[in-house]
């Protein structure tokens, strides 16, 4: 059966004691309830526009990845959220944290509760936090500070719902999906202030996961054991079964195959240069809209690939006659339960609107292509290393 794991969600809090602060500092930041904000407004998009002659009967070119993020009012409430455990990660948060509550007055900076106690005696200023379900509704705009793993920690906090737009800066280990440097962030966040920042619209993959009682209890209906949605990937693996899996696998209702392998990957264009790409996934850009199936070490060297219409429906089913008895579940990298046999997921897309997906702020239309380069060495040669 599956069971979902709680635990997945909850990161440990290592920061400096209290008391040892306290001697290294004299700040004291004002902590303060986060119901007590305003609550969270969201800005409207408008295609880009690109002039390629005037004069011209085309001399306007709508772009199809880009718009620009417009606010009816600056945004407020600015939930920051930053790599943990790091002491240049905070560092950098506390300079941000600083510089925004000095040159915005109206901005109020939204932080988790860990943090909070984290940074309150390294700055002053007021900060607000709470229940994650009430900073979750009282952010205007969600600023992250590390790796794309921090990205994905983020937005897994909106799961079940609307992701406010993105502004990332890159502090960690890996920067695919982080267009700015820590340096630029004055300038990155007075664009999305001025409504004058570029967005790309990632899209989500929404997962339901069923557990088939019928293995157990004849003759009764699957059970939905959760809803959630995903940035970059969805993965079922064997894990530490011993046999493959066989699993069956349907698009709209009709059956694609039966897999015997150690899993599979159903990915967004945004995920496809992770977990997908290591499985021999194709890279597609964010823009196109499209849902990736790619299988993990399949038996078969037939079980190829595959690129579904974003609007595809598919069912994984764990089959009834599948050796391996338990398959690990995973959401954008998270555990987050085990399937048996009989037990499906069904994963598809986010209704469409400009309130699905995730906005996230970006330089220009070049950044995928550049950081294939510069991040993944694409085609690089041995002979260009120096």
């Amino acid at each position: 059966m599956i069971a979902l794991s709680l635990a997945s969600r909850c990161r440990p809090c290592y920061s400096i004691p209290r008391i040892q602060r306290v001697a290294l500092s004299t700040y004291k930041s004002i902590i303060r309830d986060v119901d007590k904000l305003s609550p969270r407004i969201s800005p409207h998009y408008v295609a880009s526009v690109n002039r390629t002659g005037e004069g011209s009967d085309e001399s306007l070119e709508t772009s199809t990845s880009l718009y620009q993020m417009v606010w009816d009012q600056p945004p407020r409430n600015i939930y920051i959220i930053k790599k943990p455990w790091k002491s240049h990660v905070r560092e950098a948060m506390v300079g941000l944290i600083n510089y925004l509550t000095k040159t915005y007055k109206d901005v109020n900076i939204i932080v988790e509760s860990d943090v909070a106690d984290e940074i309150e005696n390294d700055l002053d200023a007021v900060l607000y936090t709470g229940s994650a379900a009430s900073c979750q509704s009282k952010t205007d705009l969600l600023i992250t500070l590390g790796g794309d793993g921090t990205i994905l920690h983020a937005t897994s906090l909106y799961s079940h719902g609307q992701v406010p737009p993105v502004l990332s800066f890159s502090l960690g280990t890996l920067g695919f999906l982080l267009p700015f440097d820590i340096a630029e962030s004055k300038q990155a966040f007075h664009l999305v202030y001025a409504s004058q920042a570029k967005v790309i619209n990632r899209a989500r993959l929404r997962c339901e996961a069923y557990h088939d009682r019928r293995m157990h209890a004849p003759k009764t209906d699957k059970q939905l054991i959760s809803v959630t949605h995903a940035m970059n990937d969805i993965s079922i693996h064997r894990g530490a079964d011993p046999h493959l899996t066989h699993l069956d696998i349907y698009a709209n209702g009709q059956f694609v195959t039966r897999g015997i392998s150690d899993g599979v990957v159903i990915s967004t264009p945004t995920g496809s240069t992770a977990y997908s790409l290591s499985c021999g996934g194709s890279m597609v850009h964010p823009s196109v809209p499209c849902t990736l199936l790619t299988p993990i070490c399949p038996r078969s060297l037939s079980f190829r690939p595959l690129i579904f219409p974003l609007s595809t429906k598919i069912e994984v089913r764990i089959s009834d006659q599948s050796r391996g008895q338990n398959a690990e579940l995973s959401i954008d990298g998270l555990r987050k339960g085990v399937m048996g046999p009989g037990d499906s997921i069904f994963v598809g897309p986010e209704k469409e609107g400009h309130n699905t997906g995730i906005w996230c702020v970006v330089k220009g239309a070049g950044d995928w292509m550049s950081n294939l380069n510069n991040l993944l060495g694409f085609n690089a040669l041995f002979g260009d290393k120096k």
